[in-house]
C-alpha cells in the first residue's frame, strides 16, 4: 500500500512538474552597459499594467541572468541596477556613475529566450508601434526618450519630480494653453535613431517631435518614427522592434524593445 502511495504521489508530482514547464519559458541573457562591460546585481523584471513585478532576477558578476516565466504578455520587462539609478541612489553617488532604466514593452513570453540587454544614461519609454490603416504600408514608433543629463540638469532648476506613480485610475483633463513644458528629451536636431526590425535594420523615413501632455498643465517632448518595413520575414506570431537613440550633445545612450503581434486579416482568397 506505501508502494503504492508513494507511486502515486510520484506521478501527480511529476505531471505537476510537466505542466508547470509547459506553461512557462526560460529567458536569459547578459546586461552590460555600451563597451560591453557586465552590469551585476541589476535588477531583471516583468510588470503588469499597474507597474508590479510579477517576477525578478538579479545579475551575477558577468552580468548574466536565468528567468523561468509563466508564459503569456506582460505591460513591460525591465532592467535597472537600484543603486546607480537617481531615484534610489545615495545621495553622495556621483552623477556621471548614474544610469536610467531598460525596458521592453508588450513582452510576450511564448519561448525559450536568450535577451542580451544593453543601457546606459538614456531610457526609451512608452515605445509602441502600430500602422495607420489606409496609409502607405510603414510603421509608426512612439517613444518618449529621456536623457539623464537633461533630466539632472532639469532638476537642479528646484523641480521635483514624481516616480513610481499608477497613472491608471487618473482622469485627464483638457490641456491648459499655459502647460509648462518639463524638457527631458534632445530636440530632433541632436536625437540619432535607430531601428531594427526582426533583427534587421530598417530605414527611419521621418521623425517627428510631438508634445505628450502628462497631465492638463504639464508635457515633455515625445517622437513618432516613421520606419520602413524589413526586406525579410520571420515566422515569429509577432513582430519585434528594437529602437536605440543617442542625445548627439551629451553622449546619452539607451535602448527599448516593443513586441507586436502580426495582423492576421480574413482575406478574399479564404473564400
Amino acid at each position: 500500500m506505501k508502494q503504492i502511495l508513494f507511486l502515486l504521489s510520484f506521478l501527480l508530482a511529476a505531471t505537476a512538474g510537466h505542466a508547470q514547464q509547459r506553461d512557462s519559458v526560460t529567458i536569459s541573457g547578459q546586461v552590460t552597459d555600451y563597451d560591453g562591460r557586465p552590469i551585476d546585481s541589476c535588477s531583471v523584471m516583468w510588470q503588469d499594467p499597474s507597474f508590479s513585478d510579477v517576477l525578478t532576477v538579479l545579475t551575477n558578476r558577468e552580468g548574466r541572468y536565468t528567468a523561468r516565466i509563466p508564459k503569456g504578455r506582460y505591460q513591460s520587462m525591465a532592467a535597472i541596477r537600484l543603486d546607480t539609478y537617481p531615484h534610489t541612489a545615495a545621495k553622495n553617488f556621483p552623477e556621471a556613475d548614474q544610469r536610467l532604466e531598460f525596458w521592453a514593452w508588450n513582452f510576450i513570453a511564448d519561448r525559450d529566450t536568450t535577451l542580451d540587454i544593453r543601457y546606459h544614461r538614456m531610457e526609451v519609454y512608452g515605445l509602441h508601434a502600430f500602422q495607420i490603416a489606409g496609409g502607405v504600408p510603414t510603421y509608426q514608433l512612439f517613444v518618449r526618450p529621456m536623457s539623464l543629463t537633461r533630466f539632472l540638469q532639469w532638476m537642479k532648476q528646484g523641480k521635483e519630480a514624481v516616480h513610481g506613480q499608477d497613472l491608471s485610475q487618473i482622469q485627464q483633463q483638457v490641456a491648459s494653453e499655459e502647460a509648462e513644458a518639463i524638457i527631458t528629451a534632445p530636440p530632433a536636431c541632436q536625437l540619432k535613431a535607430t531601428v531594427w526590425l526582426d533583427g534587421e535594420e530598417v530605414p527611419v523615413l521621418m521623425v517627428q517631435e510631438i508634445k505628450e501632455y502628462y497631465s492638463a498643465d504639464e508635457y515633455g517632448n515625445a517622437y513618432l518614427l516613421t520606419v520602413d518595413r524589413p526586406k525579410h520575414t520571420t515566422t515569429l506570431p509577432y513582430r519585434i522592434f528594437k529602437v536605440e537613440l543617442e542625445d548627439l550633445k551629451n553622449g546619452d545612450r539607451g535602448e527599448g524593445l516593443y513586441h507586436m503581434e502580426k495582423e492576421n486579416y480574413v482575406r478574399k482568397e479564404n473564400y
